[in-house]
């Protein structure tokens, strides 16, 4: 009980000492731990079960997931967060897995005042607006420094196996963070999800040019719901295939 009341004393304390014209632009590594030759070799027996065959250039997709930078910018009551430009190699793209779990090339889009939560995104083959639904989450006591900041950990409650989890800072006291993990009473630094992590690596604040939040405004409107509906469309056709 002690510890519930000191953590919620520093963020109380801290809410009231920062103003509400606190910017930023945070730059996050979003990495990916390898895959080895006999997950790889199991999962491709897997894909078997389901008549799919494992090319070479399915191999290559898993293999390949070097880190990716993605940042997240945040001015007064709204935030973006976008993943850097691809990598290209001879002129050409080169895919990798571990940027599209960054975010690919959707804008995470979020505004406290008027309660907007989206990203944009052309994956139901038309340029959308998808609602994000508000995550539930378990604060916790542990805690530790990312980046000089004190952190404590926040239990994603989507994930029925908790191991999915964020940590996030009172000391910077906006409820926002990078792609869906955000609305904690902080911002948040670092995110691990099974094999995945994203973790700050800079953090500024208050710059000297101001910030000004590039909102995604294109693209017709798919609530959460519908989204969700039309992902499972999506998949279980490629089962029947």
């Amino acid at each position: 009980m002690k510890k519930k009341t000191i953590l919620t004393l520093i963020i109380f304390i801290n809410t009231i000492v920062f103003s509400q014209n606190i910017s930023g632009k945070v730059t996050y590594v979003v990495s990916m731990e390898s895959l080895t030759k006999e997950k790889i070799d199991s999962i491709s027996k897997s894909f078997k079960k389901k008549n799919i065959k494992m090319g070479k250039w399915m191999r290559n997709i898993f293999e390949n997931t070097p880190n990716v930078s993605a940042y997240l910018e945040f001015s007064n009551d709204e935030s973006l967060y976008y993943v850097e430009n691809e990598m290209q190699n001879d002129g050409k793209p080169v895919f990798n897995v571990n940027r599209t779990f960054a975010g690919g090339e959707d804008r995470y889009y979020k505004n406290i005042k008027t309660k907007e939560f989206y990203h944009e995104s052309d994956v139901f083959d038309e340029l959308s607006l998808i609602e994000i639904p508000i995550k539930k989450w378990k604060l916790t006591q542990e805690s530790k420094i990312i980046g000089g900041y004190l952190c404590y950990k926040a239990i994603d409650l989507s994930y029925k196996s908790n191991s999915t989890f964020a940590w996030f800072t009172p000391e910077i006291p906006v409820s926002f963070g990078p792609k869906k993990f955000v609305d904690l009473p902080g911002l948040v630094l670092e995110v691990q999800l099974k094999r995945r992590k994203i973790i700050a690596s800079k953090i500024i604040l208050n710059p000297k040019e101001e910030i000004n939040i590039n909102k995604p405004t294109k693209g017709k409107r798919v609530t959460a719901e519908e989204a969700k509906k039309r992902y499972s469309n999506f998949w279980n056709s490629l089962q029947k295939q």
